[in-house]
């Protein structure tokens, strides 16, 4: 048999080991043949019931025989072991090491089911849904590409031995993943996947759909981020680009009554949620939070056709390049097609995260989005839940439009002021919740 790749000699050397085994009739064990042929026990463990089910005969003591391979050639023998690395007999599939391409299969699967979740008019429970299939995704492709590179992605005993849980090796999940892969890097990929990962720890134990307009645009970036990798790391092949598509949209027709009725109905569920997502934003440089591998953003806007019988697509989507000086003249000119018919509602008034932002930076203290709840609760700026009953409205307003509070520079000035004492400081910061 002719090549020259580790695999190749490999698989010539398991043939061989075969041939002597057959012949003389001997059993043997899986860790016998890893330690002839050179390969890891855990990648022959997979081998048995996957490539040699027609040639190996497992014994009730858990050994093996041989039949049939001595009537093999070793090219047939090479043909017949690669041949069972493919599921399917698709011609224009890649060819992909059987352990490899059940991850990339597995992490396609979970985001088109994730996509499905999400899509579905129905569905109440779409973030929370989605960010976990998406994780499973995520933490799918990353393995895939680590075991190709025949990196070990599990942890590991001070003696070296594998960590075991419930009798499986104890495998790294996706935030180790991505320490891993992307070893210092902080873009909007990592950020974007360690807010999501927040995000699927937050909504654990919660239940919050009013939270989906606020993190959709960060569910698309991780979407299309995944989908970046995959076909990158593995060929268009697998790509789920063409199973996107943009749904039907009735946002324009929401009744704002029913909103606000189901944020209540959801209490301090939907309050932890929102505490979350604004301090993450919070806490992002503007080049991150900008990044459209962050989160994706787009504006809708009404596209007038050419002719009756033009049958131009609906939705048109371009990909804007911020270095480029004509991409982003064009995104201005629509920004102020915007801002000449939309009016600015709340002039001077800022969101929770803006206040966090500026009081952190002034105070020189841990001031976060925890510590903003606990100080418009000490003292007593609005009420918990959404209503405008119980607003200082020196320092706080109702914004009815969108269901939330927003602040005014003097309670930004108030704060500082305030809590600059210690004391003061030490008594708003031990105000507890529920």
């Amino acid at each position: 048999m002719r090549g020259t790749a580790v695999g190749d000699v490999q698989v010539q050397e398991c043939y061989e080991f075969f041939c002597e085994k057959e012949r003389t009739g001997e059993s043997f064990t899986l860790a016998d043949l890893a330690t002839a042929v050179g390969w890891k026990p855990k990648t022959v463990s997979t081998y048995p019931s996957k490539k040699w089910d027609k040639i190996l005969k497992k014994l009730p003591d858990g050994r093996f025989n041989v039949v049939g391979v001595l009537e093999m050639s070793a090219d047939q023998f090479a043909r017949m072991h690669s041949q069972a690395n493919r599921l399917s007999s698709d011609p224009l599939k890649p060819e992909l090491p059987v352990e490899v391409e059940r991850f990339v299969v597995k992490a396609r699967q979970a985001a088109m089911l994730a996509l499905d979740i999400y899509n579905r008019p129905a569905t109440l429970f779409k973030t929370e849904g989605f960010v976990v299939m998406m994780i499973i995704a995520w933490t799918s492709l990353l393995h895939a590409i680590f075991e190709r590179r025949g990196t070990q992605c599990f942890y590991t005993e001070p003696d070296g031995s594998p960590q075991m849980v419930d009798g499986d090796e104890k495998a790294w999940e996706l935030a180790r993943c991505i320490k891993e892969f992307y070893p210092g890097i902080t873009d909007g990929v990592t950020k974007n996947l360690e807010f999501m990962i927040g995000l699927r720890n937050k909504i654990e134990h919660r239940f919050a759909p009013a939270i989906d307009p606020g993190v959709v645009g960060c569910c698309q970036a991780m979407l299309l981020n995944f989908d970046d990798l995959l076909s990158r790391e593995f060929g268009a092949y697998y790509a789920i680009r063409e199973s996107l598509a943009v749904p039907l949209q009735t946002a324009h027709m929401r009744d704002a009554s029913a909103q606000s009725a189901l944020k209540r109905f959801q209490g301090e569920h939907y309050e932890d949620l929102k505490e979350y997502v604004e301090s993450f934003y919070g806490s992002l440089t503007d080049e991150v939070f900008q990044d459209e591998r962050f989160s994706f953003r787009v504006y809708l806007i009404p596209k007038i056709a050419n002719h009756r019988q033009s049958s131009d697509a609906a939705f048109e989507f371009v990909k804007v390049d911020r270095n480029n000086p004509e991409d982003m003249d064009q995104l201005r000119k629509i920004a102020l097609i915007r801002d000449r018919h939309v009016p600015v509602a709340n002039p001077g008034k800022l969101r929770p995260g803006a206040v966090v932002r500026e009081v952190a930076s002034r105070l020189g203290k841990t001031f976060n989005m925890h510590t903003h709840r606990q100080a418009w609760s000490f003292y007593k700026v609005h009420k918990p839940g959404l209503s405008a009953e119980g607003c200082n409205v020196k320092y706080c307003q109702f914004d009815d439009a969108h269901q939330d509070y927003v602040f005014t520079t003097d309670w930004v000035e108030f704060l500082v002021k305030k809590l600059a004492d210690g004391a003061e400081y030490a008594r708003v910061t031990a105000v507890k919740f529920r």
